[in-house]
């Protein structure tokens, strides 16, 4: 009965609100349910670890940037931030490893001709946080170049295009 009361209310007042056109706040929604998502669908821990490295970064970002400067590198310490303080605590949650053979030069045993051993979720969240930023980047040299964006949300599409493709490559990797 009360509902049925201040229901036009609410309507009335979601209307009257004005448009807007958010970049970063809707990046980091899309990457946040993609970790959900594949987290339900019970991926690689790796998988699973692109889109919460991503997550960290994009919110470390849009927070950086919108963020009135304080300190000298203020910008890149937040993303550093972010990105750890979402990665570092899920960790323990997850401690399953893979191998990641280094078999450049050297004698067998030396630094770059060994075998390492490294939490599924962090080696995803570095590879998510790189192809994130990759993302970024691309978006804002475009913008850069062109003078605007090509297309209604074009960062978000970039970045969530090279997390797929990052997806996929690590699905395929892993199996």
């Amino acid at each position: 009965m009360r509902i049925r009361k201040f229901l036009p209310a609410g309507i009335a007042g979601l209307l009257a609100l004005p448009a807007v056109h958010a970049h970063c706040p809707l990046c980091t929604a899309a990457v946040g349910t993609a970790a959900v998502t594949a987290n339900y669908l019970g991926l690689d821990p790796s998988i699973i670890g692109i889109f919460i490295g991503a997550f960290g970064i994009s919110t470390g970002l849009w927070i950086g940037l919108k963020l009135k400067r304080f300190i000298p590198m203020q910008a890149p310490l937040i993303v550093i931030g972010s990105f750890a303080l979402t990665v570092l605590p899920l960790l323990a949650l997850i401690p399953e490893t893979a191998y990641i053979p280094v078999l450049v030069a050297g004698s067998p045993g030396s630094t770059l001709n060994r075998v390492y051993w490294m939490n599924k979720l962090l080696l995803g969240s570095i590879i998510g946080g790189v192809a994130s930023l990759l993302g970024f980047w691309i978006h804002t040299r475009i913008k850069s170049i062109r003078g605007k964006v090509l297309f209604p949300f074009q960062g978000v599409a970039i970045t969530v295009a090279i997390l797929l493709s990052a997806s996929l490559a690590m699905y395929l990797i892993m199996r």
